[in-house]
């Protein structure tokens, strides 16, 4: 973003939750969002996918817990994690910085995780990339 500011670089894919503030502050100006669709913090910047059918990349975070943890702890911290993202304020201050907060369980995750890296997987072996 300094180097976008400076006029160093021309075009930037930037995490929502860090360039919603100098969008809406009119210091840069959004081309597109990478989401499936507009996000409600700037409803007049278009989803890359209403002009490159298909195109979706978004990020994500989550938190995780090492692989031997009890299923009983794994159980508590899910529901206090889905019942913190229920609460109207904390969701509403998510929405705000450009996050867009979902729970689900964790085997709801996992097959998220392997969606999401097959879907990766595909692009990287189509482009024909290589970890140097």
């Amino acid at each position: 973003m300094p180097d976008l500011f400076a006029g160093r670089v021309q075009v930037l894919f930037e995490p929502a939750i860090s360039a919603i503030g100098p969008v809406v502050a009119g210091k840069v100006r959004a081309l597109g969002v990478t989401n499936a669709t507009r996000i409600v913090q700037l409803p007049d910047v278009p989803a890359i996918g209403e002009y490159v059918p298909g195109y979706v990349a978004t990020g994500w975070q989550a938190i995780c817990a090492p692989k031997n943890t009890p299923p009983q702890i794994i159980a508590t911290l899910n529901k206090e994690v889905s019942a913190a993202l229920a609460d109207p304020a904390f969701k509403t201050r998510l929405t705000t910085l450009g996050v867009e907060p979902f729970a689900n369980s964790p085997a709801e995750f996992g097959r998220f995780v392997v969606e999401y890296t097959d879907k990766w997987r595909k692009v990287i072996e189509e482009a024909g990339l290589k970890a140097d």
